[in-house]
C-alpha cells in the first residue's frame, strides 16, 4: 500500500519538473531570439531595465543610459528637447527622433573637444537630429560598416561627418552647414553619400568667395564609393579626391566654391552629369597626377563651360561635353588677406 502510495507522487514530481522546464525555457525565448537579441515590449524610459528591446527618452533623460541598456538590435527614440552629450555606441542599433525632425531633438557636445556621436559598431542608425558643438572632432564620427546616417542637421563642428576604415554606410538627406568640413571618407569603401544638402556661409573662416567652411566632401584613401545628388556652396573646395579612385560622382551642384572639383593622386574615377560652377578661382576642375577619369555630361550653369586645367603627370583622361581644356599650369592661391582660420 505504502509502495502504491510512493509511486504516484514520483510521477507528480516528475511532471511538475517537467512543467517548470518549459515554463523556464519559453521565458528564455522570449527574451531572446535565436541571434541573442532582446524582444522586449517597447518601454518608456522610467521604467527602464537591462536589455530592452525599445526605449523612449524624454527631455532631462540620458540618452546615454538608454543606448547602454538598449539591446543589440534595439532602438531608442528621443523625443524633442536639448540634450547635452557625447554618446558612445558600440552595438547595433537604431537611434531616431519621435519627430523625425532634427530642428526639435537637438544633441550639443557636452565636452566641445569631443564627438558628439562616436559610432564604434556596424549595422547603426542615426535619424533626425541637430547635431552640434564638436569644435575639433565630429558630429558623428563612424568606424562601423553597414550604418544609416539620414535627416539630421550638423552644424558647428570641426567634421560633420567622418567616416573612418569604414564600408557599405549611407549617409542621405542631410543638412550639413558651417562646419570646417561637411562628409570626410578616411580609407573608406562603398559607401555612399546622397541627397545632401552642404554650406558654409563664412561663420567659421572668411574666405574670398564668402564661405568659410574648407570642404564639403572629401575623400582621402578611399574607392569605390558613389556621391550622388549633393549640393554643395560656399566651401573653399566643394568636392576633393586625394588617393582616391573607382569612385562615382553623378548629379551633384558644385556652386560657388573656391575650388569646385580637385582630383589628386585618383585615377579610375567617374565625374557624370553634374553641374560645376566655376567659383573664386580661374578653373573649375584640377586634374594633378591622375589618370583615367572620365568626365562626362558636366555644365558649367548658365552658358559656362568647364575650365579643367591639369597638373603633372596626368593623363589618359577623357573629357567631354561642355569643357575648356586649359593649358595654363596650376597655380592656385593658397590664401590671401581675405583668409584665415
Amino acid at each position: 500500500m505504502k509502495e502504491e502510495i510512493i509511486m504516484p507522487l514520483k510521477k507528480i514530481n516528475i511532471k511538475l519538473t517537467f512543467v517548470l522546464l518549459l515554463i523556464f525555457f519559453a521565458s528564455m525565448l522570449y527574451i531572446f531570439n535565436t541571434n541573442g537579441n532582446c524582444i522586449y515590449p517597447q518601454k518608456s524610459f522610467e521604467n527602464i531595465n537591462n536589455s530592452s528591446i525599445n526605449i523612449d527618452v524624454h527631455s532631462g533623460d540620458s540618452i546615454q543610459q538608454a543606448i547602454d541598456n538598449v539591446c543589440s538590435g534595439g532602438t531608442v527614440t528621443v523625443y524633442s528637447g536639448l540634450y547635452k552629450e557625447n554618446l558612445a555606441i558600440d552595438k547595433p542599433l537604431s537611434i531616431i527622433s519621435k519627430e523625425r525632425k532634427h530642428e526639435n531633438a537637438i544633441i550639443q557636445a557636452a565636452d566641445p573637444e569631443r564627438d558628439v556621436f562616436k559610432i564604434t559598431a556596424n549595422n547603426v542608425t542615426v535619424s533626425g537630429f541637430n547635431i552640434t558643438g564638436s569644435q575639433n572632432k565630429s558630429g558623428i564620427y563612424c568606424s562601423g560598416s553597414g550604418c544609416n546616417i539620414t535627416g539630421n542637421k550638423l552644424s558647428y563642428n570641426m567634421y560633420g561627418i567622418y567616416i573612418n576604415n569604414s564600408n557599405r554606410n549611407t549617409q542621405d538627406n542631410n543638412e550639413i552647414n558651417d562646419n570646417f568640413f561637411g562628409i570626410y571618407l578616411n580609407n573608406s569603401t562603398n559607401n555612399q553619400v546622397s541627397n545632401n544638402n552642404f554650406s558654409c556661409f563664412g561663420l567659421i573662416a572668411k574666405l574670398d568667395n564668402g564661405g568659410g567652411g574648407i570642404g564639403g566632401i572629401c575623400l582621402e584613401d578611399s574607392n569605390n564609393n558613389r556621391l550622388i545628388n549633393n549640393t554643395i556652396l560656399k566651401y573653399w573646395e566643394g568636392i576633393n579626391l586625394t588617393n582616391s579612385s573607382n569612385n562615382e560622382l553623378n548629379n551633384n551642384s558644385i556652386l560657388d566654391n573656391y575650388f569646385s572639383l580637385s582630383l589628386i593622386n585618383s585615377n579610375n574615377n567617374k565625374v557624370l552629369n553634374n553641374i560645376i560652377v566655376k567659383g573664386g578661382y580661374s578653373f573649375s576642375v584640377i586634374i594633378y597626377h591622375s589618370q583615367n577619369n572620365t568626365l562626362q555630361g558636366n555644365t558649367g550653369g548658365l552658358n559656362t563651360e568647364i575650365k579643367v586645367t591639369y597638373g603633372f603627370n596626368s593623363t589618359n583622361n577623357t573629357l567631354e561635353g561642355e569643357i575648356d581644356n586649359a593649358d595654363e599650369p596650376i597655380t592656385p592661391k593658397i590664401g590671401s588677406e581675405d583668409f584665415w582660420v
